[in-house]
């Protein structure tokens, strides 16, 4: 019997040897930033590296790897930054913000319809979020989509919620072309 319960000791010491070495070793999987990343460089090889370590580095974070497709996608790769985008937006974690956080992506490369589809599914995510209705709106209203603005405005400045400064400011200066902010 002593003979078994070695064994199974040993067998146990083994399993957590080997875990612990391997959540050493993913540790140690950070990038290492190094000059010979990036001088001499041309900068779209200098922009891979950079962002590949970043990548890296966000790990499942999705907040962070939109911002590396933020890059690629304005930087001139759209292909590259929308693979990113859409592996965050296919996972069973997505949630509204990584929604409004592609929608704003959208905004910046001057692509209201596709900025406007991501706003939806922000929306649709989170029905009851007051702020991004009212940021939706805004960016609607600059987009002379007036009636879609007016009715988002609406359904957030009727209730409790309405009373917020921001939105007063936000659905305000989308009257004169001003993006919420």
């Amino acid at each position: 019997m002593k003979h078994w319960h070695t064994i199974g000791v040993g067998l146990v010491c083994f399993a957590l040897g080997t875990a612990v070495t391997a959540l050493a070793q993913k540790k140690n999987d950070k990038p290492t930033f190094s000059t010979e990343m990036i001088q001499g460089k041309d900068p779209k090889a200098a922009a891979t590296a950079l962002l590949d370590g970043a990548l890296t580095l966000a790990g499942n974070g999705s907040w962070e790897r939109i911002a590396v497709g933020r890059a690629w996608y304005l930087g001139g790769d759209k292909i590259k930054g929308q693979q990113i985008f859409d592996g965050v937006t296919t996972s069973k974690k997505v949630e509204a913000s990584d929604w409004f956080r592609v929608a704003r992506v959208y905004l910046e490369a001057k692509e209201w319809d596709k900025a406007q589809g991501a706003f939806d599914k922000a929306l649709a995510a989170d029905p009851g979020d007051d702020t991004g209705t009212i940021e939706y709106g805004g960016w609607a209203n600059v987009h002379n989509d007036r009636a879609k603005a007016e009715a988002l405005f609406t359904k957030i400045m009727t209730t409790k919620k309405g009373g917020d400064f921001w939105h007063w400011v936000n659905a305000g200066g989308s009257y004169l072309g001003v993006g919420p902010q």
